[in-house]
């Protein structure tokens, strides 16, 4: 029998799991899966979330076989009787489950080399639907599941070409590591990967909003390939430049000459690409200055030292982080004068200034920091609101401080969150 092959693969991505529609658990499976089909020249055109319910997963796939050549699932595939999955692609199809004997067995190693008598129950995870291929699965118990289904099953659902399904489990180690492993070079050698790579390339900002940076580049948003969009998240924005072409150096090289006139017109605003955060563009441009700091915090309780110092190597950057959060403490540790905090209070130009210049001269650093601030929800006033901040930078020859009014509806946790990316913010301004 000649197999209709499709030309350009169209799929969707099914996660199963009534945590997911609870939001119990972040999806971030569908995120991987959506990035590795772009990078395989596979377009994805539907993402489906659906509960542990038996019908309304047979549904969703009967669904997704219609409408795509590569269904995968994530999820479900567990051994206790509300995982699913298997069974319910066996059901959508009208075929048999066979236990698989070398995935049985296994499963039963799995255990036994931790010293672990395996639970009858996880028998059932080595059912495999008649006519699937079983994916090993080295990191977990559950294998994953490749399956090819022929025309001949198709027909009462009216397809007349093949489908091909795939089934990883939910756990997201062990389902990245099946499809890199295992199912990316099936569908390359079945011609499931597009003929066309998909490149993508995001120009990270922050200091403007969505709207303004979608109004800001209005003219290159109507662009066909490579396409611009805006995309906003935790206080900063993107604009993501993405590009279709038969390989990937013709995918760049598409996208070169948008990127660089982004890169243009954005001057300070733009300040990185791709995974680069904040954080990470202070400590390349502290190390590359070969400049140290030493921060003293008080509302944010300690989060920007936190975000600098996860950072491998910041010992080489970082001298000293203190978080002053009593007025004692400022006075103390960093030598706030007790004026100061009497006339103006610990929430101040003045004492922000006072902070960073002290934990400066504490470690004779480059640059002394300082956070002080209300982070609510309760402590503000007419005149010092929650949500005001005052921030201070401090070297040998000059003091630099910014005051932020943060919304006060904001929870602790955002003003926080917030505050500390507009500091890391000014120390990459004054840096560049």
């Amino acid at each position: 029998m000649v197999i209709s092959k499709p030309k350009q693969s169209i799929a969707e991505v099914i996660t199963v799991g009534t945590e997911l529609l609870l939001g119990q658990i972040v999806d971030t499976n569908t995120q991987h899966l959506a990035q590795e089909m772009a990078r395989l020249g596979i377009n994805c055109f539907y993402h489906t979330t659906v509960g542990d319910n038996k019908e309304r997963i047979i549904a969703c796939i009967k669904a997704a076989l219609k409408r795509a050549d590569l269904i995968i699932l994530s999820g479900g595939l567990g051994p206790t009787a509300d995982d699913l999955t298997v069974e319910c692609m066996a059901k959508a199809l009208e075929v048999e489950l066979d236990m698989h004997q070398p995935s049985l067995e296994h499963i039963k190693k799995f255990f036994s080399t931790r010293n672990i008598v395996m639970p009858e129950t996880n028998a059932k995870q080595a059912l495999i639907p008649r006519g699937a291929e079983p994916l090993q699965n080295d990191t977990g118990t559950a294998p994953g599941i490749y399956w090819d289904v022929q025309p001949e099953l198709l027909s009462k659902l009216n397809i007349e070409c093949n489908r091909i399904m795939v089934a990883l489990p939910g756990v997201p180690f062990e389902l990245k590591h099946l499809f890199k492993v295992q199912v990316t070079p099936r569908l390359m050698q079945d011609g499931e990967a597009g003929s066309a790579t998909i490149y993508s390339i995001d120009l990270r900002h922050y200091g403007i909003g969505e709207s303004a940076l979608a109004e800001r580049y209005a003219d290159l948003l109507h662009l066909s390939n490579p396409t611009v969009a805006p995309y906003a998240g935790h206080g900063e924005c993107r604009l993501r430049v993405t590009a279709k072409a038969a390989s990937l150096e013709e995918a760049k090289a598409l996208t070169k000459p948008v990127v660089d006139q982004i890169i243009e017109r954005s001057g300070p605003l733009l300040y990185g690409f791709d995974d680069t955060n904040l954080e990470t563009e202070c400590a390349r441009l502290l190390t590359q200055k070969g400049m140290t700091i030493s921060l003293a915090e008080s509302c944010t309780g300690g989060l920007m030292s936190k975000l600098l110092t996860d950072i491998a190597g910041s010992s080489k950057f970082i001298s000293l982080n203190l978080v002053t959060y009593a007025n004692e403490a400022k006075e103390k540790m960093v030598g706030v004068p007790s004026e100061i905090l009497a006339q103006h209070g610990a929430v101040s130009e003045e004492c922000a200034k006072s902070m960073a210049r002290g934990v400066r001269l504490l470690t004779s650093s480059v640059i002394g920091y300082a956070i002080t601030g209300i982070a609510g929800p309760d402590g503000g006033t007419a005149d010092k609101p929650v949500g005001l901040v005052w921030l201070a930078l401090d070297t040998e020859n000059e003091t630099i401080t910014k005051e932020l009014r943060l919304p006060s509806h904001l929870s602790r946790k955002e003003i926080r969150t917030r505050t500390a990316k507009e500091a890391l913010n000014m120390l990459r301004l004054y840096l560049v």
